[in-house]
């Protein structure tokens, strides 16, 4: 806008507008009121005597731009109405390497109706030039090319969501092309408007197999200097932003897998980068089943899979074993393409529990070798990629198969439930409604018992074990519905529950569970305290050891309990979980093993968490670790370490306990006045419960009186 202030530039000002004509907007909007283009070229003309200069940034096709934005009257009426006040023009055009053979069926419209308004005064005739250029440019199909173009000048913006509006587009062309013979120079001419269209093409069939909800990962910024070496240790990938980074769950279910994947993505000069890190089992020999490239041994062993469905094609598989071998194919709908080739770089690393992928596939727009690399353009908010990235992790007793997208059902291909790929700004894409597939269900149930609503969430699960589901997700169901059977004290229900379960280590499990929730220990262990748990499926084996660890530890067998707890906690990935395991195994040493020094070892353990930070079971085993430091005499090390926890910002039971411990270890060293501060600051803090609140006030009380005997 003009500013208010100042009624004339000084001489030595050129004014530029940029996009003040406005012939193609992706927004949609030309303005209105003073925003309007010809309010501020008239409200800027005012303010100089120099002529004004008009800068315009035509749509790049080479930065993605598919949409036939063919505007003949926007460009007509906006150059009539800047002649007489405007020196020049400052036109950028997508003037790559490429120009002459990439967009020119789009790119030399713009081109051409720009320098031939400049012809002729204020009143040229928009009308009879676009007449003149149909006719010249299409001969025959003069008349049909006049009507697409019509068509995309009112129309061009509606077609990204419209589906009806796209389709219509292209059968408009579609008549032109039936006038012309296609080796003449008309037909040659719309063949060049032909291939611009196939990005509206491939959009029309997007719009036409809209997906339901699935995850998205957004390529952001360049992927600069990376060197394919497995490593990972590039500063890009090193500070990657998140929404380019992801985790696999569990295929079927969706939840945390046993052993987790982490992804990351880039895009650098027409490569797609990927860095994958699979986690391990320390010290576990990977199941290496190929031995050179495309060998069919690979899917019988530990392997991850890129699907990657371009906004042209669909779809290509790149699939990696942890010794690098590459097997890539082309997927062509139900047909596989075994000659095709990635022409992709890769290299991985194995190290004592993980093992890397670094990946670059390159990507072309030339259609003309299918046999040879991705075939698609940079992927857009517009134009989207869909992908997946699935891991199966192979061993003599199990298999575990995860992925970006989970698909519900027992295999990778599902190409509908493959995530959004695609570079620029956070975009939410617009999704059909969820199918009521295991995935959706098991999400309902699951918000249920979050929300405590247990009865319902058990007949939710019920429900879906019962429907079409594979064994996998039965037992994973029942064994969700057993739970909240528990929570409410139904134990014979939860029993019946555990019989139904179709996979045998699932349902001794939940049996296990169901027995430690009736404080029946002894007869898990009289059942089960020689059951061969290491002979279970892999992903089973952690929760066997832990219900039994902490059997054995409930009946003072602190040697058993150690050994099953132990065992879990090497087995087990999920954050809240180990947390909840190195508590067990703490109380176990404390109570049954009486050794205070190892029990401080795993509470130690569990105040260099960094995740699941503000549970109740890290603020337990922050306090425990405190207080044995504080019995032995470490007063410093007790309170720095309930320092960890930003106590202040707590309030109810947490927020209270943390600050009295301070104060009883304070006190404890000998340090009355900073004792007492601390007392007072629980006694006078409204936001922690009445209870804890009094503590500290007879605290007070009995150190000024003398009641409570101070230091070591």
């Amino acid at each position: 806008m003009p500013p208010l202030n100042i009624e004339k530039l000084e001489p030595n000002v050129v004014v530029c507008i940029v996009g003040g004509r406005r012939p193609i907007n992706k927004a949609g909007s030309k303005g209105e009121g003073e925003s309007a283009p010809e309010a501020l070229r008239a409200g800027w003309v005012k303010k100089t005597d120099n002529p004004i200069l008009i800068f315009e940034n035509y749509p790049f096709t080479d930065r993605g731009w598919y949409l036939p934005s063919f505007a003949p009257h926007a460009f007509g009426v906006s150059i009539n109405a800047t002649k007489g006040i405007s020196q020049g023009e400052d036109i950028w055009l997508s003037a790559g390497r490429d120009f002459d053979t990439v967009g020119i069926g789009f790119n030399h419209f713009m081109v051409y109706f720009t320098a031939r308004m400049y012809w002729g005064g204020k009143e040229q005739d928009v009308d009879t030039i676009y007449r003149e250029y149909c006719r010249l440019f299409y001969g025959p199909a003069e008349k049909e090319i006049l009507a697409f173009f019509d068509y995309c000048e009112a129309n061009w913006l509606e077609m990204e969501k419209d589906k009806a509006k796209a389709d219509r587009c292209l059968e408009l062309f579609s008549l032109a092309q039936k006038k012309t013979d296609a080796e003449s120079v008309y037909g040659k001419r719309l063949a060049l408007i032909d291939d611009y269209l196939k990005g509206m093409r491939n959009k029309s069939q997007q719009l036409g197999q809209k997906r339901g909800p699935v995850p998205s990962l957004r390529l952001v910024g360049d992927a600069s200097d990376i060197v394919i070496d497995g490593k990972l240790d590039e500063a890009y990938w090193e500070n990657c932003p998140t929404a380019a980074t992801g985790r696999l769950r569990e295929l079927q279910t969706g939840r945390a897998p046993t052993f987790g994947t982490s992804i990351k993505a880039g895009w650098q000069s027409g490569n797609v980068y990927f860095a994958i890190r699979c986690d391990e089992h320390p010290g576990e020999k990977l199941n290496q089943g190929a031995t050179q490239d495309d060998d069919a041994a690979l899917w019988y062993g530990d392997a991850v899979e890129i699907l990657l469905e371009t906004e042209s094609h669909s779809y290509y598989q790149i699939a990696v074993s942890p010794s690098g071998t590459i097997t890539d194919v082309d997927r062509q709908g139900n047909q596989r393409q075994m000659q095709w080739d990635s022409k992709a770089e890769v290299a991985t690393q194995i190290a004592d529990d993980h093992w890397t992928i670094e990946i670059r596939i390159p990507v072309t727009q030339d259609e003309n070798d299918p046999l040879h690399q991705v075939i698609g353009r940079q992927p857009t908010p517009s134009l989207p990629w869909h992908f997946n990235i699935c891991r199966q992790r192979i061993r003599d007793n199990g298999a575990e198969y995860s992925a970006f997208s989970p698909t519900g059902t027992e295999g990778f291909h599902q190409v509908m439930k493959f995530a959004q790929f695609y570079d620029g700004k956070s975009t939410k894409f617009d999704a059909a409604p969820p199918e009521p597939d295991f995935l959706e269900t098991n999400r309902v149930a699951t918000d249920l018992a979050r929300k405590g609503k247990h009865e319902d969430a058990l007949t939710a699960f019920v429900a879906i074990a019962a429907g079409k589901v594979t064994d996998f997700q039965k037992s994973a169901a029942l064994e969700q519905a057993a739970i909240s059977a528990r929570i409410l004290k139904d134990f014979e229900r939860a029993e019946k529950l555990a019989e139904q379960i179709p996979i045998e280590a699932v349902s001794k499990t939940v049996h296990m569970e169901n027995l430690l929730g009736q404080r029946k220990a002894e007869e898990l262990i009289a059942e089960f305290g020689e059951e061969k748990i290491e002979s279970w499926p892999f992903w089973k084996t952690a929760d066997g050891y832990d219900a039994r660890g902490r059997a054995f530890s409930e009946v003072g067998n602190g040697d058993r309990a150690e050994s099953d707890l132990t065992r879990a906690l090497e087995l087990v990935t999920d954050p809240a979980d180990w947390l909840n395991l190195l508590m067990a195994i703490g109380i176990n040493r404390e109570k049954n093993l009486k050794d205070p020094t190892a029990a401080l070892d795993a509470y130690r353990q569990m105040v260099t968490a960094k995740k699941n930070t503000g549970s109740a079971t890290y603020y337990r085993g922050v306090q425990s670790a405190a207080r044995l430091m504080q019995e032995s005499g470490d007063f410093d090390g007790a309170i720095a370490t309930l320092k960890q926890v930003d106590y202040g910002k707590l309030s109810g039971v947490w927020g209270g306990t943390f600050p009295l411990q301070v104060a009883d270890t304070l006190l404890a060293a000998g340090k009355k006045e900073e004792a007492l501060t601390t007392y007072q600051s629980v006694a006078n803090n409204a936001q922690v419960p009445e209870a804890q609140r009094k503590m500290a006030t007879d605290a007070i009380r009995n150190i000024r009186f003398g009641n409570i005997r101070i230091g070591k």
